[in-house]
């Protein structure tokens, strides 16, 4: 399934960013017809070089391919092959239940305290190790992993009003036009018509369905003067043509201006990132509120939201 994923992810972001298949698979120094079995999921994802090339090409952030495409580092092979601790750690943390979510909250932890900082943090949780024993659920609430989204305010990307926690439309078509005109009941500058043919002409082409069902229909709207985001969960599923023949249940709609290429890309991989992973998928369906969602979304538990 993660290859599905990745070569749709990466065939979405190469078009969107208006590159041709025969143009980045010379950049990468690969055969166009081997570029075009990757993006349909035929192939695996190329080397770890090649993906540092193509994000660099493409204009993403490079950590984003390479966890999506599961290609390992071979400077990471390296290392672990001498330090056999490091692969008692990695099991570890499969034993044990961690999720993805919780070991970039470790990562994010150790860089902010530094070496000494976390051996004093170790010290002190050996010293008062009882008081974080197993209750309830049997671990500490994680936090969402910060996004790396580039500098891109949280308020302008959140809006709960976006948020449709429960749809019941059996068409993307009537779906999408829902979603678009209450869009434009918030920000009313665009051609609501326009954009939705667009839209629906760009599902024709290639369906942003991304398998996990999940889908990100997106575009570029000249008259808008921000990117735009809005979440959509469909309970009983809708058929949208996605690349594992499975109903979408969750549909992130996004809109930006043309002048924010860069970040729309950047937002395309971080999202089809994080919806790789069906855990965090199921728990987006299972959410209660709408902050909750945006706070999955977008790694802001605390910030206030329109």
């Amino acid at each position: 399934m993660y290859k599905l994923m990745f070569g749709h992810t990466l065939r979405m972001l190469r078009t969107t960013a208006g590159i041709s298949l025969r143009s980045l698979a010379k950049k990468i120094d690969v055969s166009p017809a081997y570029l075009s079995q990757v993006e349909l999921g035929k192939l695996k994802p190329p080397t770890h070089n090649r993906i540092i090339k193509i994000a660099e090409t493409i204009g993403v952030p490079e950590d984003l391919l390479i966890e999506m495409s599961h290609r390992p580092n071979p400077d990471t092979i390296l290392l672990l092959r001498g330090h056999q601790e490091l692969n008692e750690f990695i099991k570890l943390t499969y034993d044990i239940g961690l999720e993805s979510k919780d070991i970039f909250e470790i990562i994010s932890l150790m860089r902010k305290l530094g070496g000494s900082g976390f051996r004093k943090l170790i010290h002190y949780g050996v010293e008062h190790s009882t008081d974080f024993m197993k209750t309830g659920r049997g671990k500490l609430s994680p936090e969402v992993p910060p996004s790396p989204i580039n500098q891109m305010a949280f308020s302008e990307l959140a809006n709960n009003r976006l948020v449709f926690m429960r749809l019941e439309f059996t068409e993307k078509s009537d779906l999408l036009r829902y979603m678009i005109k209450k869009v434009g009941l918030i920000y009313g500058s665009f051609d609501l018509d326009k954009a939705y043919k667009q839209l629906m002409s760009n599902e024709a082409e290639d369906s942003s369905g991304l398998g996990n069902g999940v889908a990100i229909p997106h575009l570029f709207i000249d008259e808008l003067d921000q990117t735009i985001i809005a979440i959509a969960r469909i309970p009983k599923g809708i058929d949208f043509g996605a690349i594992d023949d499975r109903p979408v249940h969750l549909v992130c709609l996004m809109l930006s201006n043309p002048e924010s290429h860069q970040s729309h890309l950047t937002l395309l991989a971080y999202f089809a990132h994080k919806f790789q992973l069906p855990t965090f998928i199921d728990e987006i369906l299972k959410a209660r509120s709408r902050k909750r969602i945006l706070s999955m979304l977008f790694g802001e538990e605390d910030t206030n939201v329109h």
